[in-house]
């Protein structure tokens, strides 16, 4: 897994940011009825949600050479200070919204990486 700090040619201002525990609990039923549930994580787990605004085009670009090239994409860790001091990693692609002609806002979702 590659560990990179947030690109400093992108801005750190998001906002509408939630914060929310993972689901930290297996079950299965078993074939005589008995129920059994396990926890996954020693420690629950925080899902982040949250919108960034970039400017197009450079801001954007800055962020996807980031995002696929430096990161590697969903396969990699970031730290960025903006968002507390432990590592993070995204759970999906972000997805882009064109609002402006001059901006585009990004919606963002990572987790915490042990």
């Amino acid at each position: 897994m590659t560990v990179t700090n947030w690109s400093g040619f992108v801005n750190t201002k998001f906002y509408s940011f939630s914060k929310m525990p993972k689901e930290n609990t297996k079950s299965f039923d078993s074939i005589s009825g008995r129920s059994v549930s396990y926890q996954v994580n020693s420690r629950a787990v925080m899902i982040y949600t949250c919108s960034l605004e970039v400017k197009r085009p450079d801001e954007e670009n800055a962020f996807w050479t980031w995002f696929n090239d430096e990161l590697g994409g969903l396969a990699g860790a970031f730290k960025c200070s903006a968002v507390g001091d432990g590592f993070y990693r995204f759970t999906e692609i972000p997805s882009p919204q064109d609002t402006k002609q001059k901006t585009r806002v990004l919606n963002l979702q990572f987790e915490e990486v042990f």
